[in-house]
């Protein structure tokens, strides 16, 4: 076996060798070193490159829930945008939520009290117009007791989205001088944007949500998102609510129930302590639901259940459905046996509480409500462990808590939430909105400071069928709300489990309809019509306001254009429009513009200034009902290069409409050639209308009244 070498014996050139081979086994692995590192950095570097390429083309991050327009005088005009809520809807892009158009300014306007509204569909006010939503109650409830305050309620209520993106929303109005934030959520942590029955990796804790909010922000993530995913499908022919289910059977133990609440407390906590930073007052309200009037929404499943008792249970609960009216003791006894059989059976527990209801026992009702909610196979309304933790969150969170459930439940006949206060499984009538703001300003008589409100204050308001009439409570809108919820129960979930709300709703709408006129239901009829709203929800009070006017009925129709153009955004078309139409009607009735009225004419005038830089009138009809507000102020001159402006974007009798005017202001300026000219070349080129042109030629014949 051959020796080892002798490492005494080693020549200098060995031992040089040696160390040569050493150092270049150095370098090599310092090469490798470097070279991984270049491998690694090269496609990092393009990866970034790429994102700012991609960003400075525009893509990647998130448009904002509040946007500011422009300068106006001394101030910013802002507004609530859809853009930003819809940002949440990354996995239903075709069919997404929606956020009411709220308008303010900043900075804040001195001696102002700023209340930002958020949370769910519910806050938002469906299925009312906006000038019908909890904040239009608050707003008129907190102008009375503060008489000498400007009160703003601008609301962030945006329809199905959970309590992550009510928290990215409240964050938001956190930077625009909010003097409180008021939290009505909870119905939406199942089936909303983010909530846990829709997202998969993403629901297993609130980190994870904000990680894919995050991730999904990215520039390479939304041109790849848009690569996969092609043009913008249309939408589809169901309703969001249908579109929204995602697991749509949740189990009695599933652990989404306690995941609901968990991140509904997480995030509302989140909310508090940011409020808390920023020194804003936070109020959280419970959630209040249909406990008495709707059974659970979903189907029972019963696995786990032999084949034999779950033939029990049908039969103990059909006897029971039989006998829940008209012989609620027995229906009791049937359902307490079934329970003994299958204790989580959702539809039991609201029949036993019907049953009980019917023996005068309201105590036990409201708790068996209650599990029938907290057990529902499709939980759509907010469970007790949700509103639990709204509770402990705002305890823990140093926020104030308004028990609005409570609330109702007091409301209510036998302590039982119902159809008197509900439209539907959680949405509030009319007078719901109202008692939704009370409740809000009742818990702010336990404030103290600028927010406080005195308990004699708080006694001396108005009643809420009052403060109804004041907002302008009408049939038609009624009548719209009928035919929204009665278009709800058709879906097939709510209809096979509930079909007597769809009968309800069919009949409402019948009985308001056998109160129209004809030419009133035919006005109705076409606001139905998808068709009839392009852009903006045209308010069916508009519509029947515009019928009003060509009956020259003008005492009718100025009330409801007056609710119209509080249902519309102030900065939109719709709202020059309806503003000129109000104004008309005072006029006629009147015989002329109080100053008040010309104040309003002429602050729908500065409005429609604003927008016409901004891009908002492509249709002219901007252009047009600036003109025509000059007109009503006798502003003529003003009057023409509006109008002018208008007529190359309007067609048909929009386009005689805008002749007329300009005629009218050409008159009265004295500029009678250019009239003749206009009316000369309708009735040369106006084909159909050329027998309109003619009537405004024989007009011009006449003298100017009151020149």
């Amino acid at each position: 076996m051959p020796k080892p070498p002798d490492k005494r014996s080693a020549t200098p050139e060995s031992k040089a060798a040696t160390d040569d081979a050493v150092a270049a086994r150095r370098l090599s692995a310092r090469k490798r070193l470097v070279f991984a590192l270049v491998a690694f950095l090269i496609p990092v570097a393009l990866v970034v490159g790429l994102e700012v390429v991609l960003r400075l083309a525009g893509v990647g991050g998130y448009p904002p829930t509040i946007l500011e327009l422009g300068p106006a005088d001394d101030s910013v005009v802002c507004i609530t945008d859809k853009a930003g809520p819809a940002s949440y809807f990354f996995a239903n892009r075709s069919k997404q939520g929606a956020i009411n158009t709220f308008s303010f300014l900043k900075p804040k306007p001195k001696n102002a009290i700023r209340v930002f509204l958020a949370g769910g569909s519910a806050m938002k006010g469906f299925p009312q117009p906006m000038c019908f939503a909890p904040s239009a109650f608050l707003e008129a409830m907190l102008s009375e007791v503060w008489p000498d305050r400007q009160v703003e309620v601008i609301n962030l209520g945006t329809t199905a989205v959970a309590s992550f993106p009510v928290l990215g929303m409240v964050t938001e109005a956190l930077d625009y001088e909010p003097d409180l934030v008021v939290v009505y959520a909870g119905n939406n942590e199942f089936y909303g944007a983010f909530g846990v029955a829709r997202l998969h990796w993403a629901r297993s804790h609130p980190l994870m949500m904000r990680r894919n909010r995050a991730v999904r922000a990215t520039a390479l993530m939304q041109g790849v998102d848009r690569i996969i995913a092609g043009p913008p499908a249309a939408a589809p022919d169901r309703t969001l609510m249908e579109v929204m289910v995602g697991q749509d059977y949740v189990a009695p133990a599933d652990p989404l129930r306690t995941a609901a609440a968990r991140h509904l407390g997480a995030h509302v906590l989140e909310m508090t302590e940011s409020c808390r930073a920023r020194d804003v007052p936070i109020i959280v309200c419970s959630v209040a639901a249909n406990e008495r009037d709707l059974a659970p929404l979903g189907t029972e499943q019963m696995s786990g259940v032999s084949a034999e008792n779950q033939k029990r249970v049908n039969e103990l609960l059909a006897g029971a459905e039989a006998a829940v009216e008209r012989e609620p003791s027995l229906a009791e006894g049937l359902l307490r046996e079934l329970l003994t059989v299958y204790s989580d059976h959702a539809r039991a527990h609201y029949l036993l509480g019907r049953a009980l209801i019917g023996q005068s026992k309201d105590a036990a009702a409201t708790k068996a409500f209650q599990k029938a909610i907290d057990l529902d196979p499709m939980p759509w309304r907010c469970i007790g462990r949700c509103n639990e933790a709204l509770r402990d969150v705002a305890e823990r969170g140093g926020a104030i808590f308004c028990d609005t459930r409570q609330a109702f439940r007091e409301a209510s006949p036998h302590g039982c939430i119902g159809w008197e206060l509900m439209d539907d499984h959680v949405h509030p009538t009319l007078l719901g909105q109202a008692l939704i703001a009370r409740s809000i300003v009742r818990t702010m008589t336990t404030m103290k400071g600028r927010l406080a409100v005195t308990s004699e204050a708080y006694k001396r308001l108005a009643s809420n069928e009052d403060f109804a009439r004041r907002l302008g409570d009408n049939m038609y809108d009624r009548y719209g709300d009928a035919h929204t919820l009665r278009k709800l129960m058709e879906i097939p979930f709510f209809k096979g489990t509930n079909p007597g709300a769809l009968e309800r709703f069919e009949r409402l709408e019948r009985d308001y309809e056998s109160k129209m006129t004809p030419d009133v239901l035919k006005a109705a009829r076409q606001w139905q019509d998808p068709r009839t709203h392009p852009g903006i929800q045209r308010p069916i009070s508009a519509m029947v306001g515009l019928v009003m006017i060509q009956r020259s009925d003008f005492e009718a129709a100025e009330p409801l254009y007056a609710v119209a153009r509080r249902a519309v955004p102030d900065y939109s078309t719709a709202s020059l429009e309806y503003d000129y139409f109000t104004l008309v009607c005072r006029e006629r009735i009147k015989g002329g513009l109080a100053e008040e009225d010309r104040t309003i004419a002429e602050q729908a005038i500065n409005r429609g200034k604003f927008m016409l830089p901004r891009g908002v009138s492509e249709s002219g009809m901007v252009e047009r009902y600036v003109g025509r507000l000059h007109q009503l102020r006798g502003e003529w001159e003003a009057a023409i290069p509006f109008l002018l402006a208008s007529r190359p974007k309007v067609g048909g009798t929009d386009l005689v409409a805008v002749d007329q005017a300009l005629i009218m202001s050409y008159r009265r300026t004295g500029r009678m050639e250019e009239a003749m000219q206009l009316v000369e070349n309708g009735i040369q080129n106006s084909g159909q209308y050329a027998r309109m042109y003619r009537m405004l030629k024989a007009e011009l014949s006449r003298p100017v009244a009151n020149p």
